[in-house]
């Protein structure tokens, strides 16, 4: 079986592992650190019970003639036909064997116990509280005593007994505290562990004069113990909260050595039951004390340093510490066992007491601390780090603090301190960084004593060396502009009344006049100024915004006016360009309607989308549609160059490819040629024929059957783009009932995947749904855009 001792080695192996592998780089360490903790203290916990389980294991073993194996698995059979726990199964098997009674002496130990010279005190406990000691016990709490008494006897030093006691042998009641005491030649009672008491409770009660009169001296006096309930009446000094106690003293030989307490929180009576549990309870945890007494009361923590020192430290402020080295088989240092702890470390950091340095501050191994420790050791000269930025973790967070650090030997041991120190050090650097932040400075002057105080910020607002330090108070108007000193001089007067005042003045500094706003309060004696303090701030920067901010007001106030210019010139246009919304021209057999959508935004300027239609005299129909690039008033002239041109030609019968010839010719030829999209279209009713020409135009739709197909013939390139540039002319024959639909961009769902294909399927359901005239239920989606929409449609047969 792997002894507790064994397994808190292990553990302690594994964590001087991971130091090992450390690099200062690895910022989870510490949190590993703390989770191999977590586990050794389930190891802790797990062994309590083992000790127990070993003794049922060999009864069976030996009653039942078979190895330890077998009879575990006939004790987990019982276990669970009897519907027990284990633990508790084992209790009853030992319990059988070993009735719980209180001896009248403990017997003799055995040779190969027996304890050291030092320790040879045959301690144990004055029980008495129960008046029968063969009373036998309630089952639940014979089990309840065997589970302490084999979790007490696993425990490898007094804070894990006293933790037993509580978590076991009091089963964790509320406000549940243990505590051992140890009792010192001038009558002082000692605590030497506890557990369930805050640490700070702890600190406090770390040692207690014989004046007071407590439970613990009156039972070390008397040697016999006290019990506390609702029903008795008292007068002592309580150590520590707890309502109801019971305290037992702890006798070697004809000498009372020490006490153990046990406390509850809530108020309670006892009954016989309960004095007859807690003596024997006593009793086991004195067997168990007896082991450990030695080391626990050792007169000094460290060699050749008073335990008297540890109390001592709470009278230094800050964080102390009293360490012992602890060496390898080799000598070195591999650690230091914390012997003692001041009140500061108490209230931040726990009862650290008797725990290892690096387990509870693993971060001094990455930061080099622990290095610095091992080597004032060696050297035997102090150690101090003053001001040094360190990362460590505060209430589980982690966070850069800064301290200062020292350290000295004494005796055999080492006496160490730290202090954070992040905000005392750095309010002059705040405020330095708060006067460079906001250019301001102060200034203070006793014209009693003629002296002056300048701040860093104040040299470096009027541009004086710190070396030469401040001037007078008459000098320092020199600092001020020529024509501003006056003002200043008022100031000064106007302090004489005894209320602050304030002026805007201006600095003369080597980058030109700078403007300070100037706050001033005097100390007045007798009506006679005695200290006069300044306060300067830079307001250039206030300055230089309020300019922004009036340009910016003066340029937004231009750009309205030209706004307002801007509609009211398209607005005009519009009426110039477009007389009719919409266009309706027929002939025998034919029908061309088209549409000018203006945009509903009065800010959009006019984009030069047009249509137009023409009837000639041979009854055919002309039509255009285009798009001229740009917008206002180059928008309206290339409406006027493209849009009169092609209807003339158009009329004197010319295809509407030479059309788109002519057209690209003339604005080639001029110096500031728009470009533009556009389509021609000439219908021919007797014929049914329509003849078309597109220059960089959308595709057209045709309309036929309720379907929209996207008459995908060749278009040439841009107006204006290309000199000399030929277009083609393609035919397409109309049946009755056809539609040929030509529009321009403003129609159409940019957004869309395929905003010309979403187009088309618009087109073709409006269609099915009411013909032509649905087709004008198709407003453009973007009302900030202009389009055009024009349809040539062809009569169904009667």
């Amino acid at each position: 079986m792997i002894s507790v001792s064994a397994l808190k080695t292990m553990g302690r192996v594994r964590i001087m592992a991971r130091h090992a592998e450390q690099r200062p780089g690895d910022a989870d360490w510490v949190a590993r650190v703390q989770r191999l903790e977590s586990e050794l203290s389930g190891l802790r916990r797990a062994m309590r019970t083992r000790g127990l389980i070993d003794q049922a294991k060999g009864l069976l073993a030996e009653r039942l003639g078979c190895d330890p194996e077998t009879a575990f698995k006939h004790l987990s059979v019982m276990s669970q036909r009897q519907n027990i726990s284990v633990v508790d199964l084992a209790a009853d098997l030992v319990g059988a064997t070993v009735p719980d009674t209180v001896p009248a002496q403990d017997p003799p130990t055995p040779p190969e116990l027996a304890l050291s010279q030092a320790a040879a005190v045959e301690l144990r406990t004055a029980a008495g509280l129960d008046h029968d000691p063969a009373r036998p016990l309630p089952q639940p709490r014979s089990r309840l005593l065997r589970r302490c008494t084999a979790a007490m006897d696993a425990a490898t030093d007094l804070s894990a007994l006293v933790e037993v006691l509580v978590e076991v042998g009091l089963e964790d009641p509320p406000g549940g505290v243990a505590a051992v005491f140890a009792a010192e030649t001038d009558g002082t009672v000692r605590l030497i562990a506890s557990h369930g008491w805050p640490a700070r409770v702890a600190g406090e009660w770390r040692r207690s004069p014989s004046s007071l009169n407590t439970m613990v001296g009156t039972a070390l006096r008397t040697g016999r113990p006290l019990l506390l309930d609702v029903r008795d009446p008292h007068d002592f000094v309580l150590i520590g909260p707890g309502a109801m106690r019971v305290v037992y003293p702890l006798t070697a030989g004809e000498h009372t050595v020490g006490a153990l307490a046990l406390l509850w929180g809530e108020p309670r009576e006892f009954t016989d039951t309960d004095r007859a549990y807690l003596d024997r309870l006593a009793v086991a945890a004195g067997r168990a004390l007896r082991r450990l007494w030695d080391d626990a009361t050792a007169d000094t923590g460290v060699a050749g340093i008073p335990v008297w020192l540890a109390t001592a430290l709470d009278v230094a402020g800050g964080h102390s510490h009293l360490l012992a080295p602890v060496h390898d088989e080799h000598g070195a240092i591999t650690d230091f066992t914390i012997t003692a702890a001041n009140r500061g470390v108490r209230q931040t950091d726990g009862d650290t007491v008797g725990r290892r340095l690096l387990d509870v501050y693993p971060g001094l191994r990455v930061n080099g601390v622990f290095d610095d420790y091992v080597r004032v050791l060696a050297q035997d000269a102090p150690f101090a780090r003053v001001g040094v930025a360190e990362d460590v973790f505060v209430n589980g967070k982690p966070r850069r603090v800064i301290l200062n650090r020292r350290a000295a030997r004494l005796g055999d041991g080492l006496l160490a301190s730290w202090e954070r120190i992040d905000d005392a050090v750095s309010n002059d650097e705040r405020i330095g960084r708060l006067e460079t932040l906001s250019r301001s400075g102060w200034a203070e002057w006793d014209l009693r004593a003629g002296d002056a105080v300048w701040s860093p910020g104040l040299y470096g607002l009027v541009g004086r060396d710190p070396a030469h330090g401040p001037t007078t108070l008459d000098k320092f108007a020199g600092f001020f502009a020529a024509a501003d000193r006056g003002l200043f001089r008022e100031l000064r007067a106007g302090l004489a009344k005894g209320r602050p005042d304030l002026a805007d003045l201006r600095l003369n500094t080597p980058n030109g006049p700078t403007p300070v706003r100037v706050f001033a309060e005097a100390d007045l004696v007798d009506g006679e100024v005695r200290l006069l303090r300044l306060v300067l701030h830079d307001v250039s920067e206030k300055y230089a915004a309020e300019d922004r901010s009036m340009r910016s007001e003066t340029v937004a106030a231009s750009r309205q006016i030209q706004l307002a210019a801007e509609q009211s010139l398209t607005a005009n246009l519009t009426r110039l360009l477009y007389p009719g919304r919409d266009l309706e021209l027929a002939t025998s057999g034919a029908r061309v309607t088209g549409r000018h959508y203006a945009a509903t935004s009065p800010r959009t300027q006019l984009r030069g989308d047009f249509c137009d239609a023409e009837r000639l005299d041979d009854g055919s129909l002309l039509f255009v549609i285009g798009d001229a690039f740009g917008t206002g008033l180059v928008a309206a002239a290339a409406v006027v160059r493209l849009r009169f041109p092609v209807v003339t030609l158009g009329a004197a019968g010319t295809a509407p490819a030479e059309i788109l010839r002519i057209v690209n010719g003339m604005i080639m030829q001029a110096p500031d040629g728009p470009l533009a999209s556009l389509l021609i279209g000439h219908y021919q009713p007797a014929g049914g024929i329509l003849h078309w020409a597109s220059a960089g135009h959308l595709q057209p739709l045709l309309v036929r059957d309720g379907a929209a197909h996207v008459v995908d013939d060749p278009a040439g390139p841009l107006l204006g783009l290309l000199e000399g540039q030929r277009f083609d002319t393609h035919t397409l024959h109309l049946r009755p009932g056809d539609t040929f639909v030509s529009f321009t961009d403003g129609v159409l769902h940019k957004r869309k995947r395929d905003p010309l294909a979403d187009f088309g399927k618009r087109v073709a359901a409006a269609h099915r749904a009411g013909g032509t005239q649905e087709l004008w239920q198709l407003t453009p989606p973007e009302r900030d855009d202009e389009a055009c929409l024009l349809i040539l449609d062809v009569p169904p047969a009667p």
